[in-house]
């Protein structure tokens, strides 16, 4: 059972193989060009330096995180200076000097609107089937009408269970709708032996647009 406990426990023991160091070459290569300013969401950020990379090109970034530790250790790697205040049940963490904060709690309980555009690398495919439906149209419900954005999916073959979970391309379709259009797919079993190793022949990672 994939709950709240299971990730705190993941980062508590440093099972954190889906982070990944640096910033994701997939969304410096496809991330959509928005004008200066624009409100963008990242769900279950982690500690992922996409957030910096995406605050730098000029946007107003706001990540979401259950884990304090995660919260702690972005905010200690990268030598931040922050303030922090309560909003209800969630800690808003603010950064000095770059326009980036984090949100630490669940983000079910976070219900802020009208964000412009939303970046989803390792969220969905976090989602067990039982949530996924839950948190698309959570997440569809934060964004504007006329929001665009980028998801990263996983569809893979063998006996591995998830999280990340393998997540279909009819099922993205079915779960966004006629919001999502997939731009490029590559099978990382082909390149990669860690997954060969893994047992899987099919690893593929494609790449989404949300578009309004």
């Amino acid at each position: 059972m994939i709950t709240n406990e299971f990730w705190l426990d993941r980062w508590k023991t440093g099972r954190i193989g889906f982070h990944q160091e640096g910033v994701n070459p997939k969304l410096i290569e496809f991330w959509p060009d928005l004008p200066k300013g624009s409100r963008v969401l990242v769900p279950l950020c982690g500690k992922s330096n996409d957030m910096i990379w995406l605050a730098e090109q000029g946007y107003d970034v706001t990540g979401v995180e259950l884990s304090s530790l995660a919260v702690i250790q972005f905010l200690g790697d990268n030598d931040i200076s922050y303030n922090t205040h309560l909003e209800g049940t969630l800690k808003v963490h603010t950064v000095d000097g770059l326009s980036l904060r984090i949100v630490e709690g669940d983000y079910f309980q976070f219900t802020e609107t009208e964000f412009d555009a939303c970046y989803d690398r390792a969220a969905m495919v976090a989602m067990p089937n039982s949530k996924r439906t839950e948190y698309v149209t959570h997440t569809l419900a934060r964004l504007s009408s006329s929001a665009c954005g980028l998801l990263i999916s996983l569809q893979y073959d063998g006996d591995q269970q998830g999280p990340p979970f393998s997540v279909a391309e009819n099922s993205v379709i079915s779960l966004w709708g006629s919001r999502v259009q997939k731009i490029t797919a590559e099978n990382l079993a082909l390149t990669n032996p860690q997954y060969k190793e893994q047992g899987h022949n099919t690893f593929e990672e494609s790449v989404w647009r949300i578009q309004p």
